[in-house]
């Protein structure tokens, strides 16, 4: 991760040339943004890296009800036709493949 590097005037941008300009922010109590930043320093990496690295890789144990259920079939049924593109080779959508795996991944941990 990492690896941003500003050229002259142009925007800041990621090693994948992506530029990335969202803030991401959530609450946490003093002892818990104490533990935290105890675990960030003895990785060594930055705040940004340690975080994307944390929410994204590691597993989430999931509570399904019926709400979430509903969503994961909906959102499934609007990557159904993306899917049958990609299986005829008519595609190679990466981002569809990844939310798939999301998917699947969230449903696998589900309690």
């Amino acid at each position: 991760m990492g690896g941003y590097q500003q050229k002259g005037e142009k925007p800041l941008r990621n090693y994948k040339n992506r530029k990335r300009y969202i803030t991401v922010g959530f609450r946490v109590s003093p002892e818990q943004r104490d533990e935290l930043y105890k675990r960030i320093h003895l990785t060594g990496r930055s705040i940004q890296d340690y975080m994307l690295q944390s929410g994204l890789s590691q597993q989430i144990v999931v509570v399904g009800n019926e709400r979430l259920r509903r969503r994961i079939i909906e959102r499934l049924e609007v990557l159904e036709p993306k899917l049958n593109e990609i299986a005829k080779g008519h595609s190679d959508d990466e981002n569809v493949l990844t939310e798939l795996r999301t998917i699947y991944e969230i449903t696998k941990t589900w309690e």
